[in-house]
């Protein structure tokens, strides 16, 4: 079975291959995901770079520019985030707690969910330690600051960002905000609730053993790097100035900037600053790799989509909520969202339709039917979105226990799949 346009069918199988490999390999087996993952990726990649190249060799090409300004983007907010370093140790209680979360909530859309995770969870590990009961501190971390609070720009999540680069305007998901105002607060509400239950049964952590650590004023050093965040949203705003014709100069300049965000970063932060915040530019290399097959392969899926999206009976808010929700908490939140983006377009226009840059439509009900779950749902699972293992890590390393693969399922199905459950009953039905 064939398209018109040539490509086969199989050749969506290399897309769900690197989807499933990045799901399942690092908690299965890390070793050997450390050690080949760039030979596993490259394996998958290459063949269909060559399939579309030989069909239509431009949809490499706008698949590769969009890559670049993407990794550009994660590399400038990877950059800001490592180089802000929190000192200090408030006194935990359930008011500072529910402050970090907020404030996370609310800068993890200037910064990213990455960038937010970073400058946040130290001081936070550092707040609480001594509780007997912290892990749900961390758990709700990631709901909150790691996952649901960048759904404002493009800059707080990647879906968001592949959205903007496939012709979203930077200001629309603003729109957003009632439902990111109803499931941030729904969300807050339920960890003040349940870190104040915790609090009040820990007498020793509000007495002696708090009373032990030296209370330090919170500071923030590296604060140069926050000038440049507004650097970053004119990086992806004013080239858009630039007429079409001229799109390579277009993506060129976003590009330049952006990376001149990354050396600048580098040049004014002290170095004590990232060592002491762990930086390393490792993490940030497996990600680009990973994204790199990601956006070879996914050019046959995509396709596939807007040919067929008439075919496979998805076509309410409702089901494309919950679609993309589910394979965005299982798999990985940036291609699905590109996959059921592709879908949305391929049923045309509706009532209500927003015009990309490109100037092709989608429906203005599924589209944020699909950013709400790609962005949500990043926070089902540790593999759901990048900065989740990351934060499981920082705290594993910090001594907190946290829970298993299955045991993380058991509080998001607990406390976080009920709220989304309400934010489709409101928003989507």
């Amino acid at each position: 079975m064939q398209t018109h346009l040539d490509l086969p069918i199989w050749s969506i199988a290399p897309f769900l291959a690197i989807v499933l490999s990045v799901a399942i390999l690092p908690v299965l087996a890390p070793r050997f995901w450390h050690r080949y993952h760039h030979l596993l990726l490259a394996m998958f990649a290459i063949p269909v770079i060559a399939l579309c190249a030989a069909v239509n060799y431009h949809w490499v090409v706008h698949s590769f520019v969009d890559y670049v300004i993407f990794i550009c983007l994660l590399g400038a907010l990877y950059s800001i985030g490592g180089s802000l370093l929190v000192v200090g140790t408030p006194k935990a209680n359930p008011v500072t707690n529910l402050a970090y979360m907020a404030f996370g909530a609310i800068i993890a859309n200037f910064i990213g969910t990455l960038g937010a995770s970073m400058l946040l969870i130290r001081p936070l590990l550092r707040s609480n330690r001594g509780r007997k009961h912290e892990v749900h501190v961390i758990v709700f971390f990631i709901f909150i600051v790691s996952n649901v609070g960048g759904l404002l720009t493009p800059l707080g999540d990647p879906p968001l960002l592949l959205g903007y680069i496939m012709g979203v305007p930077f200001w629309w998901t603003l729109k957003l905000f009632p439902v990111w105002f109803f499931v941030v607060t729904s969300l807050l509400g339920i960890f003040a609730a349940l870190d104040s239950y915790y609090y009040l049964h820990d007498p020793d952590f509000r007495g002696p053993m708090k009373q032990e650590l030296v209370k330090e004023t919170i500071q923030i050093t590296g604060r140069w790097n926050l000038a440049l965040i507004p650097v970053v949203m004119a990086a992806l705003i004013l080239p858009q100035a630039i007429p079409h014709e001229y799109e390579m100069w277009r993506h060129a300049l976003r590009a330049t900037i952006l990376i001149g965000v990354v050396y600048v970063s580098g040049l004014i932060t002290p170095k004590i600053v990232r060592t002491l915040n762990n930086f390393s530019w490792e993490p940030f290399k497996e990600v680009a790799m990973v994204f790199a097959a990601i956006f070879a392969t996914m050019i046959p899926a995509i396709k596939y989509l807007e040919l067929h999206a008439t075919q496979l009976g998805v076509q309410s808010a409702w089901s494309f909520y919950w679609l993309s929700g589910i394979f965005s908490g299982i798999l990985d939140n940036a291609p699905t969202y590109a996959s059921f983006f592709a879908l949305a377009q391929g049923l045309g226009k509706d009532v209500v339709s927003l015009t990309l840059e490109n100037g092709t439509n989608i429906s203005e009900t599924l589209l944020t039917a699909i950013s709400c779950g790609a962005v949500f749902f990043g926070g089902l699972t540790y593999i759901g979105n990048a900065p989740n293992l990351l934060i499981k890590a920082v705290a594993e390393d910090e001594k907190v226990k946290m829970p298993s693969f299955f045991g993380f399922l058991i509080w998001s199905f607990a406390f976080l799949v009920p709220v989304l459950f309400m934010t489709a009953v409101l928003f989507f039905e």
